[in-house]
């Protein structure tokens, strides 16, 4: 364990461990699988990235399986190190932290592989080790916010293991364990030094062993740091949760998460074809006993696990497991059944398997399948409402947020899709942003939480020993070339100062070097001509015509095509960045540009402050944005578009003469900060 947990003190750790769905717990609580009973993977009500950029990534030799899930300063994740060993990190959510892994935990402490997304609840962590044909399983917890482990409860057998994620209610754990069945823990009495205790006079006993463990070392390392043994989380008290009940021990084999709805838990049981053991099914249990209500049979294996919505649960069933091999002969079927006793609403055979959890909202049941098709029906009925081809194989489910259905295929595209039509918002290749670079495969679901998408690959089945990511996709600048500067207006002067940075002229995912076309640009993807511009910036344009307008100037008629040149009001633009002596220096725009075909530079150009027309989103609503907001130009040399803030006065007859580069022996090299500056003429 890494970070701060070495410096704890116990006076500020007293928690109480209560129900993860109760009032008091934060917003950014993750008590269950996707984060609520409706597996959107969405549980603040925010809204997803609408024109995303990559702000942050994190690469990591281990492999992720899991599905994220998000915290309130940490996004949580286990993974597969080396030899199937087991990992748990918690990554830092900012933007730019000192450390991009705020705490992790492996081995010895965690003694399997670790494939099940967590419960976060009241600032703790649950999550269980083991997978597939593994025996005996753990179930841990520790503090969310410093890895401190507070307890953990030990399941032996054979083919146990918890791969599905466990859910918190009312001070209750719930969880599945392959073939130990389901299991019910009380985790507001812990057991600890022989004495049943409250969770929250626990807690600070724990924190204060480590406290004294890391005094110890501290001093020991004094005397002789040779022989100074670190303080091992294995030496910690240990304390155990009360198991109230388990159920299907021997009889079923459940690997899926568990629901919770009121006072009944449903489970999804799968029959392992290799080993003839357990049972395909959906189960009905009372919470408070484990009592089946109801058990309805299943065709294929339900490794989905349960979804509830309303008076529905609903199960999406595969013929298959994770197994990339498989999927030709996968076949699949999402099935409704009726919550109070169990008898089948609807059911949908898939030409694929259905891996991960059915979402539900608005009305309807969103899911993925191996066929490359992501499909949305009316929950209670099963009309289909819409199917949206990625022609990519699915293993991950959607994440619902907003109108849009955010999901990550196997070849980690990540597509955006309205929940209403079923048509692409956007489609983001993953792989190919500069700031990753790395092609994996997406096995664990995206998530949306505080306005970001957060999604993990693996390379499971890489021959090149490629690193897994972790990237976070948000409508903020990219990490990369982000700036946290604001637009500079300066009335007295009668100038705006646009905050930026020298372009790159060649981004991966292109082949060649295309000339200049524009001065400003958003940075790639946002911007369209971020491989064609000079510079390059992280506001909106509109803000920037805003800015200029406020000096009382008013725009003009951008110009497109072979027409006539841009009309509007002229101003002066400018570059300033830093001298070789350290002066700022300042430039006017043109002298950036050299025409390659002749070495020499550009003359004046004059710049007419146009404004840009206005687009429609979305086709089919009458709503319009802000052109240049959505091709991402500022400035355009030639007028190749009027979805523009500025133009020059060249036409399209001059770009033919033309072959524009940048002018490295004046400009500063590549993401260096500079300032645009405009400045409104008399």
């Amino acid at each position: 364990m890494t970070g701060a947990l070495r410096v704890i003190t116990s006076g500020c750790l007293i928690l109480a461990i209560a129900s993860a769905a109760s009032a008091a717990d934060p917003k950014w609580s993750w008590p269950t699988h996707r984060g609520n009973s409706e597996r959107t993977g969405n549980r603040d009500g925010s809204e997803g990235p609408q024109q995303p950029n990559v702000l942050w990534v994190y690469k990591a030799p281990e492999h992720f399986v899991a599905s994220i899930v998000p915290g309130d300063k940490s996004i949580f994740v286990g993974g597969l190190g080396a030899f199937n060993t087991g990992v748990f990190h918690a990554i830092s959510a900012d933007h730019k932290p000192a450390e991009r892994i705020n705490w992790s935990i492996s081995a010895p402490y965690i003694k399997r592989p670790t494939v099940c997304a967590p419960a976060v609840s009241n600032g703790l962590v649950m999550f269980g080790d083991g997978m597939h044909q593994t025996d005996d399983a753990l179930l841990y917890c520790v503090k969310a916010d410093t890895g401190l482990p507070i307890w953990s409860f030990s399941v032996p057998g054979k083919l146990v293991h918890m791969e599905g994620a466990p859910t918190v209610d009312r001070g209750k754990v719930y969880i599945g364990a392959g073939a130990a069945g389901v299991l019910c823990l009380d985790t507001t009495q812990l057991m600890l030094n022989g004495k049943t205790q409250p969770a929250e006079a626990v807690i600070p006993t724990i924190a204060k062993a480590w406290s004294d463990m890391t005094a110890a070392y501290e001093r020991d390392k004094k005397k002789n740091p040779d022989l100074a043994i670190p303080p091992s989380e294995e030496a910690l008290p240990q304390a155990v949760p009360q198991l109230k009940w388990q159920a299907g021990k021997g009889t079923w084999h459940v690997d899926a998460p568990i629901a919770t709805a009121g006072e009944y838990v449903f489970v999804a049981s799968a029959f392992l074809d290799a080993e003839k053991v357990g049972q395909r099914s959906l189960m009905c249990l009372k919470a408070a006993s484990g009592t089946v209500v109801w058990d309805t049979k299943l065709d294929l294996n339900p490794w989905s696990g349960p979804t509830v919505a309303g008076p529905a649960v609903l199960v999406g069933c595969s013929s298959i497991r994770f197994d990339r091999k498989l999927i030709p002969k996968a076949a699949g079927e999402v099935v409704a059944l009726n919550l109070a006793d169990g008898k089948v609403l609807w059911r949908h055979k898939t030409p694929g398997g259905v891996l991960s959890a059915v979402a539900v909202k608005d009305g309807l049941a969103v899911y993925t399948c191996t066929d490359g098709k992501m499909y949305a029906r009316k929950y209670l009925t099963g009309e289909l409402a819409w199917t949206y081809d990625a022609k990519t194989p699915f293993f991950a489910a959607p994440a619902l947020a907003g109108n849009v259905a955010y999901a990550a295929d196997l070849n980690s595209l990540m597509h955006a899709v309205d929940l209403k039509t079923g048509k692409r918002v956007w489609v983001f290749d993953i792989a190919t942003d500069q700031s990753v670079q790395v092609r994996g495969r997406v096995f664990g679901s995206p998530v949306v939480h505080a306005g970001n998408l957060y999604v993990a690959t693996c390379n499971l089945d890489s021959a090149t020993g490629q690193p897994s990511v972790v990237v976070c996709l948000s409508d903020q600048p990219a990490g990369v070339t982000a700036l946290n500067k604001p637009i500079t207006v300066d009335a007295k002067a009668k100038t705006v100062t646009v905050p930026c940075r020298i372009a790159m002229r060649k981004l991966p995912t292109l082949k060649e070097i295309y000339p200049l076309e524009v001065i400003a640009s958003l940075p790639y993807p946002r911007g369209q001509k971020a491989h064609e511009t000079v510079v390059t910036f992280d506001v909106k344009p509109s803000d920037v015509h805003k800015a200029v307008t406020s000096l009382g100037l008013k725009p003009g008629k951008p110009a497109k095509g072979t027409g006539a040149a841009a009309v509007g009001p002229e101003v002066q633009i400018t570059l300033r960045f830093p001298g070789i002596t350290g002066k700022p220096r300042t430039i006017p725009i043109a002298k950036t540009l050299v025409d390659t075909r002749t070495g020499k530079p550009m003359p004046p150009l004059k710049w007419r402050f146009t404004g840009s027309v206005m687009r429609k989103r979305d086709p089919s609503k009458p709503d319009l944005t802000f052109g240049a907001d959505l091709t991402g130009t500022l400035i355009s040399i030639f007028p190749v578009t009027d979805e523009t803030v500025f133009q020059s006065n060249m036409t399209l007859k001059e770009e033919s003469l033309l072959k524009l580069e940048t002018n490295k022996s004046i400009l500063p090299p590549l993401g260096t900060e500079v300032k645009l500056i405009i400045k409104v003429l008399p």
